[in-house]
């Protein structure tokens, strides 16, 4: 098969210019778009070197320009718990792939890819509104002395910490090395008050994980219902800016390669 360098070049400008927008991507897809970019650069010039490249990329190109397509979705199912139910989705896609017959799949997986936008669209909106219209739930405890926390698997054989406020047995998670506002006040500053009783409202996020709302101390208000809304609104910002431009710095470049990649194996059939 006749050599395409257009084909080439276009595939490692796709994989290097998104790495320039960092802070538009969010820092998990980049992470992961610098290790594929690299991995595809040291694969290209290699098979490069062996007349071979392009055939190789098309015979691979299925697989790859999907999981290239879908990794902007990091963003989306991280909303959901962890972005690692991307995963069994990917697995989904190969297995239709190598099973032809069996194009439900195909179906099963546009589906999950159009609905999952929606249900965090909707889950934003729910907790936004439940914070208006002060659908909230109320409990009343002492504030204790520090933060507690607790260690989990994560990773290939390593062990993350997670951090919270456990306020009368409800349990505010936070981020120690973060500097949002939310973070800092879960964390540290709301231990200046150890001792003093707190009434605190909540609501609870894919009715499990409580987010506070507003807390009280001695007729004090140390955290505010309208703080949680702005705190709602600028993640909700970052979520869909993350996503919107990952569509368009990295879905949209890899389709239309994929395409490109199906007429060059289409010509050489």
């Amino acid at each position: 098969m006749k050599e395409n360098p257009l084909f080439l070049l276009a595939l490692f400008l796709a994989s290097i210019v998104p790495l320039f927008f960092k802070k538009w991507l969010g820092a998990e897809v980049w992470m992961m778009l610098a290790v594929i970019a690299a991995l595809t650069v040291m694969f290209s010039l290699f098979a490069l070197l062996k007349q071979q490249a392009t055939s190789h990329i098309i015979a691979f190109g299925r697989v790859f320009f999907f999981g290239m397509i879908i990794l902007p979705y990091m963003v989306i199912f991280k909303e959901f718990s962890s972005w690692s139910l991307l995963i069994p989705l990917l697995a989904c896609y190969i297995f239709a792939d190598l099973h032809r017959h069996l194009k439900w799949l195909y179906v099963l997986v546009a589906m999950a890819l159009l609905v999952a936008p929606m249900v965090v669209y909707v889950k934003y909106d729910t907790a936004k509104q439940a914070i208006i219209h002060h659908s909230t739930q109320t409990l009343s405890g002492s504030i204790p002395k520090s933060k507690s926390s607790f260690t989990k698997p994560c990773g290939k054989g390593g062990r993350c910490t997670f951090y919270f406020l456990d306020l009368a047995g409800v349990k505010f998670q936070c981020d120690l090395h973060s500097k949002k506002t939310m973070d800092t006040f879960i964390c540290q500053d709301i231990y200046q008050h150890a001792g003093k009783i707190a009434t605190a409202q909540y609501i609870f996020e894919n009715q499990k994980k409580a987010r506070l709302v507003s807390l009280r101390v001695d007729n004090q208000t140390l955290w505010s219902p309208e703080q949680t809304l702005a705190w709602y609104q600028h993640r909700e910002r970052t979520v869909w800016r993350e996503f919107g431009v990952g569509l368009l710095l990295i879905s949209l470049p890899f389709a239309l390669l994929f395409l490109w990649a199906r007429r060059l194996a289409f010509q050489a059939a």
